[in-house]
C-alpha cells in the first residue's frame, strides 16, 4: 500500500510539472489576464488587485504601470523599455538599481536566475527598515527581431504588511508574467 501511494503522488506530481501550463496550479477563474501587445508581454492579476496609473513616454518606447491591492497592503510597478538590440541584462539591473528616481533599498541577498529560449531575467529580495521589496528583471534575447524589451516588475510593501498571503499572491503573479516577443 505505501508504494501504491508513493507512485500515485509522483504521478500526480509528474502531471502537474509535465503539463505545459506553467500556470495551472496558480490560475483561477477570477484572475484577469494583463496583456500589452505594444510592448510584449501578459501576466495574471488576481481580482482583489487593481490598475492604478499607466503612462507612456511620447517616443513611445517605454511605459509604466502601476497596480495595487485593493486592500492597499502591496503595490506592484511594472516598468517595460522597447529597445532595437538584445539589452545586457546585468547593466539593466545596474541602472535599475542605481536609478535615484526608484528609490530601490538595499538588495538583501542574492539573485535568483531564469532563463528560456526567449527571455531571461533575475529576481531578488530589497529591503530598508520600512519597505520590503520584491523585484524581477527580465529581457528579451532575441538577436533577430525588430525589437526587444527589457522590463521590471517591483512588487512593494511594508514589513507590518507582509504576510504570507501576500508572499504567495507575489509569486503567483511573478510566475505568470511572460514576454511575449518572438
Amino acid at each position: 500500500m505505501k508504494y501504491i501511494l508513493l507512485i500515485l503522488t509522483a504521478l500526480i506530481a509528474a502531471n502537474f510539472a509535465f503539463s505545459g501550463d506553467k500556470y495551472s496550479l496558480y490560475t483561477t477563474s477570477n484572475d484577469k489576464e494583463i496583456t500589452d501587445e505594444s510592448f510584449k508581454f501578459t501576466f495574471l492579476l488576481p481580482d482583489n488587485w487593481q490598475k492604478t496609473d499607466m503612462k507612456l513616454t511620447t517616443d513611445n518606447d517605454a511605459i509604466s504601470y502601476s497596480f495595487e491591492r485593493k486592500d492597499k497592503k502591496c503595490a506592484i510597478m511594472l516598468l517595460a523599455f522597447k529597445l532595437t538590440t538584445v539589452k545586457n541584462l546585468e547593466d539593466f539591473i545596474y541602472t535599475m538599481e542605481k536609478d535615484i528616481s526608484l528609490n530601490i533599498p538595499q538588495r538583501d541577498g542574492d539573485f535568483v536566475s531564469v532563463n528560456s529560449e526567449t527571455f531571461d531575467g533575475k529576481s531578488a529580495i530589497y529591503k530598508d527598515a520600512q519597505y520590503k521589496e520584491y523585484i524581477y528583471y527580465f529581457r528579451t534575447k532575441l538577436p533577430d527581431a525588430p525589437n526587444n524589451f527589457v522590463y521590471m516588475m517591483r512588487f512593494i510593501t511594508t514589513h507590518s504588511n507582509i504576510n504570507s498571503d501576500i508572499e504567495n499572491e507575489i509569486k503567483k503573479i511573478s510566475n505568470s508574467f511572460l514576454p511575449t516577443a518572438k
